[in-house]
């Protein structure tokens, strides 16, 4: 009978993954236990933190064991007569080359751009912002995450309950790419325009001495390729060899690639062509995109044997979403930004969280979570052609072991089995797998390690996890964090790619 149980809550949850598509933020890790040993909790939550992590293990709470067992073990894997817990975690991930992007708009003096011409020397600032502006928008999962979580948790023998917090956002760039042209504001931007000697400072403009002649001969058919007269593509050759010996001659630094640059900022003239401005009209933003989910469950399990329990959260949502934007380059960025955090849309509904948990003995635990099996919807505002005005809570499965050999030893991993959405971009996945390493010195201190990775993605790699944890009578103090082994350098300033702490007090009768 308890092998059928199994097998018909494995299928129920492989069919939940299978059904529906996978529209859930990134599985949120919370407690700096789970976070120090790599994301893993499924089968590791051995108090109230089992309300998010696995349900089920509430069931084991008040099941006496079979035989005489150690404490430390028993207080692992059996009874609980209550505890409580309070944490709180923030992170941040940059994704892709967000930040060699960022350095690159970062370096221009936009103010030179503004007026009708631009100076022989700025015409490689000029190719290098239409060429940054337009490799920024190519790449959709440039972005900047960040989370933030929280908890306030019980639990009494089987039942638990409190409040927990979940929080993603994005913000990632939607550039203007029309409005790049040096004619003066409220003019109509033509090729013409774009093409004409003197709006580089030059009329005529005879050429230069940097651009090689194969370099000039790759422009002349790339350009043909775009259907430009002859006229217009000498023009606008002209033009940029012109600025590009005057700006060498001057001791400007030009990147090696600066004919492909030139050819991005010539098919960015011509798909513009007719329907643009110049730069003091560029409408360049960042969008935000994410939610605040504030969950109120309640919790309780049922052992069904010595060896399996099954769990479940009932739970009233409470969510504010996010989908606005902000103008780069508004005179007043703070005050935008403010704004935009301001413009979200509140909603409600209910949820359910599902768990089983199997138990081998006093040293191993397979568990199963499926999250928000229901799909709770929640109200979006629409903000770009094809949103919806939903935002849906798609259901999320993992799962995961812990191996606990000797009293003061743990090892532990999850792996998400679905392959999650996120607030990134309508492409970016989430697929964690994680695992870590507890090692209890005389139950006062014990210290965590692991690693975690997405499956899905590879532009962050592996993160590292460590965690600390003190034991004092009934109340812990824990401390967790997480830190990408990769870097990406922002306006000179060296960060991680991802990034995350979490603290929490916890307390054991």
């Amino acid at each position: 009978m308890f092998a059928r149980i199994i097998r018909t809550t494995l299928l129920l949850a492989a069919t939940l993954a299978l059904a529906s598509p996978a529209m859930a933020r990134e599985w949120a890790v919370l407690g700096p236990r789970a976070l120090g040993m790599g994301g893993a909790g499924v089968a590791m939550a051995n108090d109230a933190s089992a309300t998010y992590w696995n349900p089920a293990a509430y069931g084991f709470f008040t099941r006496k064991p079979t035989r005489e067992v150690e404490d430390d073990y028993r207080d692992y894997y059996g009874e609980r007569d209550a505890s409580a817990l309070g944490a709180f975690g923030l992170g941040t991930q940059i994704h892709a080359d967000l930040g060699a992007q960022l350095n690159n708009l970062l370096t221009f003096d936009y103010n030179q751009f503004t007026g009708g011409t631009i100076t022989a020397t700025n015409v490689p600032g000029f190719i290098g912002l239409v060429d940054g502006i337009k490799s920024f928008n190519d790449n959709k999962d440039r972005s900047l995450t960040i989370k933030l979580d929280g908890a306030t948790l019980f639990q009494g023998a089987r039942y638990g309950g409190g409040g927990i917090l979940l929080t993603e956002i994005s913000a990632r760039g939607d550039l203007d790419l029309v409005n790049v042209a040096t004619v003066p504001a409220g003019t109509t931007f033509t090729l013409a325009d774009f093409t004409n000697p003197a709006n580089y400072g030059c009329s005529p403009c005879t050429g230069g001495t940097f651009l090689s002649a194969a370099d000039k001969t790759s422009l002349d058919t790339f350009l043909a390729g775009l259907g430009w007269t002859a006229t217009q593509r000498t023009d606008f050759i002209n033009a940029m060899d012109n600025g590009l010996t005057q700006a060498n001659a001057s001791g400007a630094t030009i990147p090696a690639n600066i004919v492909p640059m030139i050819k991005n900022v010539a098919t960015l003239g011509n798909n513009a062509a007719g329907s643009g401005g110049s730069f003091a009209s560029n409408t360049s933003r960042l969008l935000f995109k994410g939610v605040a989910i504030a969950e109120v469950p309640l919790s309780f399990g049922v052992a069904i044997s010595d060896r399996v329990s099954v769990g479940a959260n009932l739970k009233f949502m409470r969510a504010r979403v996010y989908n606005t934007s902000i103008d780069v380059f508004n005179t007043d960025f703070t005050t935008a930004l403010a704004d935009a955090t301001h413009d979200y849309v509140d909603s409600s509904n209910f949820g359910l969280d599902l768990g089983i948990l199997y138990r081998l003995g006093n040293s191993l635990r397979v568990g199963l979570t499926a999250r928000n099996v229901n799909s709770p919807e929640f109200d979006m505002k629409r903000l770009l052609p094809g949103d919806s005005d939903k935002i849906s809570e798609e259901p999320q499965l993992r799962v995961g072991v812990a191996f606990k050999p000797a009293s003061y030893l743990t090892l532990a991993m999850d792996y998400d089995l679905t392959e999650n959405d996120t607030t990134v971009s309508d492409t970016f996945k989430s697929q964690n797998i994680g695992g870590g390493v507890e090692l209890d010195l005389l139950r006062i201190l014990k210290l965590r390690a692991g690693a975690f990775a997405n499956t899905a993605a590879d532009d962050i790699g592996v993160v590292y996890t460590a965690g600390v944890g003190l034991g004092l009578w009934i109340l812990n103090i824990d401390a967790g964090a997480s830190l990408s082994g990769d870097t990406t350098d922002i306006d000179g300033n060296t960060i991680p790619e991802e990034f995350k702490t979490e603290i929490a007090i916890s307390a054991l009768f």
